[in-house]
């Protein structure tokens, strides 16, 4: 292994908490004790890794604790849903320390979408913190060709197929910038902060204005062959049904249970007077009703509303039976707009799930709200971000710089030399 690889696997070894002291990870690795203090000392040197308390001893000197050093760099995540828009500053470890949350229509396009993100950064990012900014992370809700960086063919994102956001990102903040769907970064996040009890195969369901899924197999991201893999939305749950989906098919599950699909119904049981609630809350927003209304409709009790976030739980959990038992995972979570409605979205998914999957599969598997304050986004757009920083390759490209600004993603060839900033070259 070249020093670049062992110092990656050192590093990320600290950073998931499976060795956190010298004696531990030459165990773990089965590198000699040299190396390992080489590497580690080297991070230590970079800034990267901090020592902390004594460990307990096991016999001889002991050791102490190893952890990342989270406030050296900062990443900027941004997560474009179909309908919102959650921008945070975090540290290396996701530790969020600003955010801003907006409604955004992603059907504005991605100039539009841009433009707002420049601007809501801007804002988050202090002096201080733009001097510490190493790496920029985009989520978008649609297909995305990780390697390029770029949407590829979006059912909901008008405009944007092929669009180059990884490379407009990089120029913008003239810092490594990845992109990715925005359910895989959540079931990154999550995952990120679970691993111990939730095991190392996950499935997260983002049930929001549309239906998302991004899958962790055996601790590693599942993208899939293209980078398609979760596009659970755009299954077809009823072949004979004439609701047109967003996509331009008839009968996909985000035509009947997504939160676009729920607000046009709720509109029609608001014009037909089977909810005072909805009606009342049409009233205010003549032109539609949002999933937002429904969900706060089923909290407070709306008959309406309630049915059809039931609705959306049993249709959601059908086809979710399905690759429980393809995949069996340990632990499903659940997030999104819909999730907010509480057990009369959770309830109905579970139901099915143990009604339609072998006995096996759901033995023991877990079924709950993601936990983390609508926060696992952002924190798995960190968590990718300092994944991707360090590879051993990337590590090959800014390390000896002393950090990645003025640096890229995808660089092919030496770091580029000479005053001022450099870049690494494509």
């Amino acid at each position: 292994m070249t020093d670049h690889q062992t110092l990656s696997l050192v590093l990320n070894m600290i950073r998931g908490g499976t060795a956190v002291t010298r004696p531990a990870l030459s165990r773990l690795t089965g590198l000699g004790r040299t190396i390992i203090t080489q590497r580690v000392d080297q991070a230590i040197r970079a800034g990267l890794v901090t020592e902390g308390e004594t460990a307990p001893s096991t016999g001889g000197r002991p050791s102490r604790t190893l952890r990342i050093a989270s406030g050296r760099g900062v990443v900027l995540g941004a997560l474009f849903g179909a309908s919102q828009l959650h921008v945070a500053v975090t540290d290396l470890d996701g530790t969020v320390l600003a955010d801003r949350r907006m409604t955004w229509d992603i059907g504005g396009g991605p100039e539009a979408s841009l433009e707002t993100l420049r601007e809501i950064s801007g804002e988050l990012l202090t002096p201080q913190l733009h001097e510490r900014l190493w790496s920029v992370c985009a989520g978008v809700p649609g297909p995305v060709d990780f390697t390029r960086g770029t949407p590829v063919r979006p059912p909901i994102m008008a405009g944007w197929h092929a669009f180059p956001l990884r490379e407009r990102l990089e120029a913008h903040y003239d810092v490594p910038a990845w992109v990715d769907n925005d359910a895989n970064l959540m079931a990154l996040g999550v995952w990120s902060r679970t691993r111990s009890v939730a095991g190392d195969n996950i499935l997260l369901v983002k049930a929001s204005t549309g239906i998302g899924l991004g899958l962790i197999s055996q601790g590693g991201l599942h993208r899939g062959a293209r980078g398609s893999a979760g596009d659970l939305g755009h299954t077809i749950v009823a072949e004979e049904s004439r609701l047109r989906c967003r996509c331009g098919k008839f009968g996909c599950l985000e035509a009947l249970a997504g939160g676009w699909a729920l607000s046009r119904d709720a509109r029609a049981a608001a014009l037909s007077g089977r909810s005072p609630f909805l009606a009342e809350r049409l009233e205010g927003t003549p032109e539609s009703l949002t999933v937002t209304d429904v969900v706060e409709g089923c909290r407070a009790g709306d008959p309406v509303s309630t049915e059809l976030i039931t609705r959306s739980g049993e249709l959601v959990g059908a086809q979710l039976a399905t690759l429980v038992s393809v995949f069996n995972p340990s632990t499903v979570y659940l997030t999104g707009l819909l999730a907010q409605a509480g057990e009369a979205f959770a309830g109905p998914v579970a139901e099915a799930v143990a009604r339609r999957s072998l006995p096996l599969a759901t033995d023991e598997l877990v079924i709950s709200e993601a936990g983390l304050d609508r926060q696992e986004g952002v924190i798995g757009a960190a968590t990718l971000a300092v994944d991707e920083l360090t590879r051993p390759d990337m590590l090959g490209r800014w390390l000896p710089r002393g950090d990645p600004r003025g640096g890229r993603s995808a660089s092919i060839g030496p770091l580029a030399s000479g005053g001022g900033s450099s870049s690494y070259p494509r």
